[in-house]
């Protein structure tokens, strides 16, 4: 997976309206995000990443997140892939 060509969106929602933070939080979209890669404690996919976050962002908010593959744009099968990195090098 990680030698094909990945040409992938992942979005906060879908032709609705989404939320935002309110200016001292993040948008539940954000939230969810930044939660499940916290969690993360190795690699991660795209599309698992997605799966994380899609329900909780759904039960929070009025939006529904999409992922999908870019039509027309040399997408071969691949995903993106995170991977958890420790900042004091362990």
């Amino acid at each position: 997976m990680s030698r094909k060509k990945a040409r992938v969106v992942l979005t906060s929602g879908g032709l609705e309206p989404v939320e935002d933070g309110n200016g001292s939080t993040h948008s539940p979209f954000a939230t969810a995000l930044l939660a499940a890669l916290e969690e993360n404690k190795s690699v991660i996919d795209g599309t698992s990443l997605f799966n994380v976050i899609r329900r909780p962002v759904m039960v929070n908010a009025n939006q529904t997140p999409q992922y999908s593959d870019l039509r027309r744009a040399g997408h071969d099968g691949g995903d993106f892939l995170f991977i958890k990195k420790s900042w004091n090098g362990n």
